[in-house]
């Protein structure tokens, strides 16, 4: 980009906020793929920023393999995302804003990986910095929820096909079908602040949404879902979590295999993107300390149409996130 694109690209904006770079000034293919074409920040002590988008480059184990490959793709893809919502929510003027890169992991080792996600995760917390991040696989979300611990029990806005609620899957406890229950164990998350939407789906076993009912979750079917409609389901969040520090986390397969063929466990009947949409943008008002979008297997999809979805609910998420930021900050929304 050139120093006049730049200035143009960079006009009517706060001084202040990291801007994405132009598309109506820079073609769409040019220069390095970041979120939304943000700006690419390496030493978070160098910079102030008040949220990071984070790539999770890492998947745990599924039935099909490759959401570690997600966080580039949705890169790619985030190219066509302008810098507003259709809402006319603009996240890179409400607050500062950029790429932070990829969190460190290690393939070859699954526990020191979980340790490291948690570190990373906690010096974002240690810096005032609020995660939008994209995995790699629904086990991202228990390392990045135990690093945003401050010793306040987290709400939790949890958007799947599946109730995540299992002791353990192959003799393993920290994994993507484990991580609310572990979180409730560990005194991390509020059961009775936890809202699990979209569950639907064939079942291992009959008892496998009794933990939900044990420990006070609220668990919505899709069939409750269709009855009491979106709305229903946007007030029935807000009367869950109240006023509390609440982290959303969608796994992809909430959403309905028509919109995304690419993920690791799909399941049919789900949610639209248009009930996504809403119901994400709904979410500004509240307490919003976090957010991920997980489960995207970029090799099942080679036409990106999965990781375009995603990368469009990564950002109404980024844009949800940035509202409530501004909000405590005393900034505009």
């Amino acid at each position: 980009m050139n120093d006049a694109a730049d200035a143009r690209s960079h006009e009517g904006a706060s001084a202040s906020h990291p801007q994405p770079i132009d598309s109506s000034l820079v073609p769409r293919f040019a220069q390095p793929a970041t979120f939304f074409r943000s700006p690419w920040v390496q030493d978070l002590d160098a910079v102030e920023l008040d949220v990071a988008l984070v790539g999770v480059p890492y998947d745990w184990g599924t039935n099909r393999n490759g959401a570690r490959g997600a966080p580039a793709q949705i890169r790619e893809m985030s190219r066509l995302i302008r810098r507003f919502n259709s809402d006319g929510v603009g996240p890179f003027d409400l607050v500062r804003v950029s790429d932070v890169g990829d969190a460190p992991v290690n393939p070859l080792d699954h526990a020191g990986a979980f340790e490291d996600l948690v570190h990373y995760y906690r010096g974002l917390r240690d810096r005032g910095i609020v995660p939008v991040s994209t995995g790699g696989d629904h086990g991202l979300a228990h390392p990045i929820l135990r690093g945003l611990f401050t010793g306040e029990k987290i709400a939790l806005i949890h958007i799947d096909a599946h109730p995540d609620t299992y002791d353990e899957l192959y003799g393993n406890r920290y994994n993507h079908g484990t991580m609310l229950r572990r979180g409730v164990e560990e005194d991390i998350l509020d059961p009775t602040k936890l809202i699990s939407i979209g569950i639907r789906g064939t079942r291992f076993s009959l008892d496998d949404r009794d933990y939900h009912a044990a420990t006070g979750m609220r668990l919505v079917t899709m069939d409750e879902f269709e009855e009491i409609g979106r709305q229903g389901v946007i007030e029935e969040i807000r009367r869950v979590v109240g006023d509390a520090p609440v982290y959303v986390s969608f796994d992809l397969d909430a959403l309905d295999p028509v919109y995304c063929p690419a993920t690791g466990a799909p399941e049919p009947c789900g949610m639209s993107m248009r009930d996504a949409q809403v119901i994400i943008r709904s979410l500004a008002p509240l307490n919003l300390i976090g957010a991920d979008v997980s489960e995207l297997i970029p090799a099942l999809d080679p036409y990106g149409h999965t990781a375009v979805n995603a990368a469009n609910l990564m950002f109404e998420m980024l844009c949800a996130v940035a509202q409530s930021v501004a909000r405590r900050k005393g900034g505009e929304q």
